[in-house]
């Protein structure tokens, strides 16, 4: 017959049994906990998600809310067993520290981004918004539709776009775009003007920005306006560069977009005061020529994680170039380790404006291209505001030559009078 050997009360297996015992008890203790308190935090719960779920039907919610009610949820409901672990076990230590350790090794942030990336896409697939003028998704009816539509149209309204990531509202007024207004601004970097080619948005100003945003409603913009950081004209540059680059993103990857319109017969004051009114037309042609430009940048920079790898006579090459701070500063990072990404994050530019600006230090041989040479593509050196305004003229001018016959036709008649040069416009047709 075995015998039992007693334990002895210094032993690990005491330590053991008694940890044991200290956890059963925690959990007894939060299972069978008071009942009104629960109720109450239940109840608290369940509105969160309510109206999380009320403000992502309407397009309301900025980018990120989901993770960070999960983020909440689970960091009370941890922090809340730590401390009644120690309690129970007698331990000293810091119950916060705890579930910091714990949330930040086993459910990782990007853990918790992807699960709330998914109950997004339900949230937008489930609950479609039902209470505007025109509302739908992105992979029906196209952003280029869409856009075209309201221009055309001549509408006045709102538009607001969002993704399981952002939301971007555009404001129109008689089929011109007049503000756009993101939800949360993420790009520090943005387009000035003359020898301060790139200005940084400081990061505390940023922060604030986006909390004023999600707070009260105050465009970001308008308050980095008011704040001084741009003056009144740049505001209108800014509507046309920054806020651009908000919707081109939109136009590059749409699938996962809803929209929703409402129909206005009077816009806020601070879209009547700050109104850009830009053309729809030269806008997306911008747009898909930025889509063109990131194909061909992608063939030069075919994995963005690899490292960039400087030329030998990269220093004597740049001593020939004339280069801003921000271009001096992303080359510093050209050290055969950093990658695509890492200058990106390092020096705050968006992918395509650092793409761009590598290709053309590949082109001067300042930088080794990874697909080589042959995926090199020449620049044509224009500017944003430059490229919408050239294709805004090219516009012009085919809309002027179409008008051309018309206006003949008015003073010498038409071919159905028996003298007229109709015949004009249809040979210009016959030779498109």
């Amino acid at each position: 017959m075995a015998t039992i050997r007693p334990i002895s009360a210094n032993s690990t297996e005491a330590k053991v049994v008694d940890l044991s015992t200290r956890i059963l008890e925690t959990v007894k203790s939060m299972i069978g906990g008071d009942r009104n308190e629960s109720e109450a935090d239940f109840g608290h719960l369940l509105d969160r998600v309510k109206d999380l779920f009320g403000r992502r039907h309407t397009l309301t919610a900025p980018g990120g809310e989901t993770k960070d009610m999960l983020t909440e949820v689970l960091f009370g409901r941890v922090i809340r067993g730590f401390t009644e672990f120690y309690e129970n076990a007698d331990i000293s230590g810091d119950p916060r520290k705890a579930a910091e350790f714990l949330l930040g090794t086993v459910l990782t942030g990007s853990a918790l981004a992807e699960f709330a990336h998914v109950i997004d896409r339900v949230l937008m697939e489930e609950g479609a918004p039902k209470d505007y003028h025109l509302a739908g998704r992105a992979d029906f009816i196209s952003m280029d539709e869409l856009l075209q539509l309201l221009a055309s149209g001549k509408h006045t309204g709102q538009l607001s776009l969002q993704n399981p990531e952002a939301r971007l509202d555009i404001w129109f007024k008689n089929g011109l775009i007049a503000f756009i207004d993101p939800h949360c601004l993420r790009q520090r970097l943005i387009q000035g003007r003359g020898l301060n080619r790139w200005r940084e948005i400081p990061p505390d100003l940023l922060l604030e920005a986006n909390e004023i945003r999600g707070t009260n409603g105050t465009p970001v913009l308008l308050t980095l306006h008011e704040r001084g950081f741009l003056k009144s004209d740049e505001l209108r540059d800014q509507l046309r560069n920054l806020g651009f680059e908000q919707i081109y993103a939109y136009l590059q990857d749409g699938k996962h977009c809803a929209f929703g319109y409402t129909a206005m017969e009077t816009l806020p004051a601070f879209v009547e005061e700050h109104h850009c009114g830009m053309p729809v037309t030269p806008l997306l042609l911008e747009g898909h020529k930025r889509i063109d430009d990131w194909r061909r940048i992608q063939r030069v920079f075919p994995d963005l994680d690899a490292p960039i790898e400087p030329t030998p006579d990269m220093y004597m090459k740049i001593g020939q170039l004339s280069l801003d701070v921000v271009e001096i500063k992303a080359l510093t990072l050209v050290d055969g380790m950093n990658s695509f990404r890492d200058v990106a994050s390092q020096t705050g530019l968006n992918n395509f404006d650092l793409g761009m600006m590598f290709c053309g230090f590949a082109r001067d041989g300042v930088i080794v291209p990874p697909g080589g040479t042959d995926a090199l593509f020449d620049d044509e050196e224009l500017s944003l505001e430059e490229s919408m305004d050239a294709a805004a003229l090219a516009l012009d001018a085919n809309e002027a030559l179409d008008a051309i016959p018309d206006s003949l036709d008015q003073v010498f008649g038409t071919d159905d009078d028996g003298f007229g040069l109709g015949y004009t416009k249809a040979a210009r047709k016959d030779d498109a």
